[in-house]
């Protein structure tokens, strides 16, 4: 039997577009050391998500006119099938998530500060935008917050409630998502000026959530008692070294004792002990490995992006303490997501 499949996304501008926009890996269980497998030749594939029930993999295209495409991988990762491109009707994508019922994929529009609703058929191919939320608003940070940019789609566990992270105006802009793929804004969810949210985090049961403020440096604890309402309960700083920061990713433990989050600038994965009110930093460690712009958490290991380093950093976790380990380190083109296969019954 195949190993389970990662997907590693990369820009590819900058170097005459000849990097791979995707690189499959295979895991390997006698070295630990995933196998590449292939490299898909497509522009800018930022973020990636995968389809909950098919082998089918989506990725945005972060340029001026954004667009999604959707790719049909076969069991062992070697033969790819595009199923279709569809625009995200603004600029810049950086963000896509899947509802759970599999008939819509939802888009962050950074450059122009929309989000867009895109349905799929029964192959899970994209096959029209159904609706696009356009914001507007701007914050103190006059050369990041000059206007809206939408950086992360986060659903409840239903997938009927959608929440739009905007760096731009400080703003969590929540709303009902209907069966027909048209939103209906329910609420408005002002932050700290200067917050610069870029992902918000549902960990699941609970009113608790996580937001990590990228202009801030920080990771903020909130409770969302009302549905898209959302009360901060803490905050705590990204980061306890002096080097500018710009945190990027935040992931939980698998049994949600820790988060973790990669800070570009110093480089580095905090650890936050998330078993009290609010997120409490532990421990930092240093990834030697530049600009940590994502990385997924799959069972005991971290998959870590570093973007500038062109590498995958491969992280052991001991699950009782938190500690992270580096195990090793795969050589991928300006890798910005790392996706790995859902685990499917």
């Amino acid at each position: 039997m195949a190993g389970r499949l990662f997907c590693v996304g990369s820009y590819t501008q900058g170097n005459g577009d000849a990097r791979p926009g995707i690189t499959v890996l295979r895991e390997n269980a006698r070295s630990g050391v995933p196998d590449r497998v292939q490299e898909l030749d497509l522009p800018d594939c930022s973020w990636l998500a995968w389809h909950p029930r098919l082998p089918v993999v989506y990725a945005v295209h972060e340029r001026a006119e954004g667009t999604v495409t959707a790719v049909e991988l076969s069991a062992d990762g070697t033969r790819a099938t595009v199923l279709g491109t569809v625009p995200t009707g603004g600029a810049e994508p950086c963000h896509l998530v899947v509802t759970p019922d599999a008939r819509h994929l939802l888009a962050a529009n950074y450059g122009s500060g929309s989000a867009a609703v895109i349905a799929l058929d029964d192959r899970g191919a994209p096959t029209v935008r159904t609706d696009l939320a356009e914001h507007s608003g701007s914050g103190p940070v006059a050369d990041r917050q000059e206007g809206p940019h939408a950086h992360m789609v986060t659903l409840d566990a239903a997938g009927t409630l959608v929440t739009v992270t905007d760096l731009g105006s400080d703003t969590l802009w929540s709303y009902r998502l209907s069966p027909a793929g048209t939103m209906e804004r329910v609420a408005a969810g002002p932050l700290p000026a200067g917050t610069g949210p870029r992902q918000l985090i549902r960990p699941g049961a609970g009113s608790r959530a996580y937001v990590v403020a990228e202009l801030a440096a920080g990771l903020l604890t909130v409770t969302e008692e009302t549905p898209g309402v959302f009360s901060v309960l803490g905050s705590a700083p990204a980061s306890r070294r002096p080097d500018a920061n710009m945190p990027a990713q935040f992931s939980l433990s698998p049994d949600g004792r820790f988060g973790f989050l990669s800070n570009r600038g110093p480089d580095t994965i905090s650890v936050f002990d998330l078993t009290g009110g609010s997120a409490v930093p532990v421990a930092e460690y240093a990834l030697n490995a530049a600009w940590p712009r994502h990385f997924a958490v799959t069972d005991d290991r971290l998959y870590v992006a570093a973007q500038q380093a062109d590498a995958v950093v491969v992280l052991t976790l001991d699950p009782a303490t938190g500690v992270l380990r580096e195990s090793h380190r795969l050589t991928v083109a300006a890798p910005a997501c790392v996706a790995p296969e859902p685990l499917r019954a």
